[in-house]
């Protein structure tokens, strides 16, 4: 009986963590990006940020399009992160997740 319960909850734990709210921002980003360093320094700057999920980096498109927590991050702070390290960014598309 107690490990059903554990089972039970875990399985609740887990549905609920799933049930966040995730967001895709794809921003592009100035000055260009010319090679692979580049791509690097800015996964290397955003792999930290809290709420981040995913990291995909176009250097042909100039683009950076991450995956979001919603609840952890936004996109100013994700925009401040990559002016850091002198990227500026224009967002070109900011969507919510359909999870279900």
């Amino acid at each position: 009986m107690k490990r059903l319960f554990l089972i039970m909850a875990i399985l609740t734990v887990s549905i609920a963590a799933s049930a966040r709210d995730l967001y895709t921002v794809t921003y592009k980003v100035q000055p260009q990006m010319h090679c692979e360093n580049c791509k690097k320094k800015i996964k290397d700057q955003l792999k930290f940020e809290k709420g981040v999920r995913a990291i995909n980096i176009s250097i042909k498109e100039q683009t950076v399009k991450l995956t979001y927590d919603a609840d952890k991050t936004d996109t100013q702070k994700l925009s401040e992160s990559l002016k850091k390290i002198g990227y500026k960014t224009t967002e070109i598309e900011n969507k919510k997740l359909n999870l279900k």
